[in-house]
């Protein structure tokens, strides 16, 4: 079976969209959701996360045989979108899809359909990225990997989940040691992946990321860090680890996000 299998791999960034519900401000309604989107120093930082952290991820993957899509919405400032514009303009592989304000789940189902796909491709593998965090440079090689591994030894044809639970918090409140190890008591979002059939309607946004092995068969590593995870002001929901933490030196430190992450120490801890 592995002879005939071809991932289709398709990740999301949701870069400041306005959906309707999933936001702690979304019951106040849409101007003020879009009103604390689009606060000029709001987007400043988020752009600052993007470019430092997110960005340079998805263009250091090992495998570059993949298809990300960054949503935002149709009222994005339009000096923030020529920014966003300009930063992916150089890279074919990264869309940046305009949606008008919609429910979360039809928002990223149709950025999803709407990034090309491979007419030969057997199943789909989407993954998440937010605009703050950064997932390894072998994310979706061992995405794929995984996948392809996994495929013939499935009873059924039912989704499946494929995450990393091993990584570094960016606490940027914390001057003194903002970067620290943890080890996930359950699968974190950065870099978590969905396989599924073709035209299932499912993603890996269908399901809360915490709670996502409560619904699909989950395959997480931990032998390895495999995210950076940020924690700052603008955090909508709780962004604290859910198991044991450990700090590293600052040498391994800088070595590991260099060669691992493709990232300077500095530059990461001066956010």
């Amino acid at each position: 079976m592995s002879d005939q299998i071809n991932i289709a791999v398709k990740g999301l960034v949701r870069f400041s969209y306005p959906a309707q519900g999933g936001f702690a401000l979304s019951d106040k309604g849409l101007d003020v959701v879009e009103a604390t989107l689009y606060d000029t120093d709001r987007l400043e930082r988020r752009f600052a996360y993007f470019e430092t952290l997110a960005l340079p991820s998805l263009l250091l993957q090992d495998d570059q045989d993949f298809q990300t899509g960054i949503l935002v919405g149709d009222t994005f400032p339009d000096a923030a979108r020529a920014r966003l514009d300009a930063l992916v303009a150089d890279h074919p592989s990264l869309h940046v899809i305009k949606l008008p304000s919609m429910n979360h789940i039809q928002a990223v189902k149709a950025s999803f359909d709407a990034l090309p796909q491979a007419a030969d491709a057997t199943h789909v593998a989407t993954f998440r990225l937010d605009d703050d965090d950064a997932m390894h440079k072998g994310t979706v090689g061992r995405v794929r990997a995984l996948a392809t591994g996994i495929l013939p030894l499935r009873l059924h044809d039912d989704p499946f989940c494929i995450a990393f639970n091993r990584g570094f918090y960016l606490d940027t409140s914390d001057r003194e040691q903002p970067l620290r190890e943890c080890y996930e008591r359950a699968p974190l979002g950065v870099g978590m992946a969905l396989v599924t059939g073709l035209d299932t309607g499912q993603n890996v946004f269908s399901r809360n990321h915490r709670a996502i092995s409560q619904f699909y068969d989950t395959f997480t590593e931990v032998n390895r860090p495999m995210f950076i995870r940020s924690v700052h002001e603008d955090n909508d929901s709780g962004a604290a680890p859910t198991g044991r933490a450990r700090d590293w030196k600052e040498k391994r430190l800088r070595h590991y996000l260099r060669n691992e992450f493709g990232l300077d120490y500095d530059t990461v801890r001066a956010l």
